[in-house]
């Protein structure tokens, strides 16, 4: 071995760092950051897929609640139709009547001109 050689101070160096490494537990500590990272990965993991649960529970709660929304607004939309559909029967039923009773009252007014200019006619003949 030749200490002039610039490769052996190098070789020397390299073990030197390798020894302090080992001696100071390097790399036990970096193993240990490792596992704290991989814990906490693994914990982000499972909070995640628990939300994705809760989110995907709500979404089901939310698409029933707008089903039964839009069932309770079809039911209010169809007796709307039906309570319209009586209400223009009902007022074509009276419309009716009140042309009829007014057509009778007219006739009868038409009557009672005719009965009353006869008599005039009567009298003054």
């Amino acid at each position: 071995m030749n200490f002039a050689e610039p490769e052996t101070w190098v070789a020397v160096a390299f073990l030197l760092f390798v020894a302090l490494m080992l001696y100071l537990k390097v790399p036990a500590m970096v193993a240990a950051m490792l596992d704290d990272r991989s814990a906490k990965i693994a914990k982000e993991l499972e909070d995640a897929k628990k939300l994705r649960k809760e989110a995907q529970e709500l979404l089901a709660e939310y698409q029933k609640k707008r089903l039964d929304a839009e069932k309770t607004a079809a039911d209010i939309i169809d007796q709307a139709k039906r309570e319209a559909e009586a209400y223009i029967a009902e007022s074509r039923s009276k419309l009716t009547e009140t042309l009829a009773r007014r057509t009778r009252q007219a006739e009868q007014k038409i009557g009672q001109a005719e009965a009353a200019a006869v008599k005039e006619v009567r009298a003054t003949a």
